[in-house]
């Protein structure tokens, strides 16, 4: 008689695209159960049937980050279906333009809102589950080098991520002793959909690569799978006597 598998399960924001569906393409390759969390219900369709996992192993269910009420009630229901949960990737964000007098109150409530209010909200519902959980947890922030070094003319977006990496070192004090680790990933420049947006035509999107690629020490930008393997550390065993840790993978931009 088969038994059942014991997975390790972890809930993915932004999971639909980009680097939170490399990371949950790798973690899956690793044996994890992935959950991934949005407010886009044909892009995370879509990324399940990319990813080609069964249900066992990879779900999604409509979320939006921004509703206390709702963000409850889609822990509950994880709750119900998986009984536990291991990790939580904070992936999920906006990418805002505009400096300090082009920034609009409505863009800046936007950005604070999807990329800090919406994990916040996430991290306090899913810390009191994890503390249940005889093993601890999992938390991973995904901020930005802008979060340490502004981007230009992108004030909210800059602010939001230097937030979120305060967020980061502040819950890992606290949910220490609750054997609850929290992290943060700073990653610069990755190819990922959300250039794409920006850029007129693929042919444009690639020449900002280069260009922005050639002005840093490695010369190049970054892939979405290199986000993805911090990741996989973090959630290691290897990681467990690691907290508080704020890592930059940014081709040495923050040199310059």
């Amino acid at each position: 008689m088969n038994q059942k598998k014991n997975y390790k399960t972890v809930v993915i924001t932004g999971g639909g695209s980009g680097i939170g569906f490399s990371i949950a393409k790798l973690l899956l390759a690793d044996g994890y159960r992935v959950v991934l969390l949005g407010r886009n219900k044909k892009k995370l369709e879509n990324a399940l049937k990319t990813l080609g996992a069964n249900s066992e192993v990879a779900n999604f269910l409509v979320c939006d980050l921004r509703n206390k009420d709702h963000i409850q009630k889609t822990v509950q229901k994880i709750i119900s279906i998986y009984k536990d949960v291991y990790a939580l990737v904070n992936n999920a964000g906006i990418y805002s333009l505009g400096g300090l007098f082009e920034t609009s109150e409505l863009v800046w409530d936007e950005a604070m809102n999807i990329n800090l209010k919406g994990s916040f909200l996430l991290s306090q519902c899913l810390a009191a589950e994890m503390i249940k959980n005889s093993y601890g947890g999992r938390m991973i922030h995904i901020s930005s080098t802008a979060g340490i070094l502004p981007n230009h003319l992108a004030l909210a977006y800059s602010v939001s991520k230097a937030a979120l990496i305060q967020l980061s070192l502040t819950m890992a004090k606290e949910l220490g002793k609750e054997n609850i680790t929290v992290n943060c990933i700073c990653p610069g420049i990755v190819r990922t959909s959300l250039h794409e947006s920006y850029h007129s035509s693929k042919s444009d999107v690639e020449e900002f690569y280069a260009k922005r690629g050639a002005t840093i020490p490695l010369g190049r930008v970054g892939e979405p799978e290199e986000v993805a393997a911090s990741v996989r550390y973090f959630l290691s065993e290897q990681a467990g006597w690691v907290t508080g840790n704020v890592f930059v993978m940014d081709g040495g931009r923050l040199l310059l």
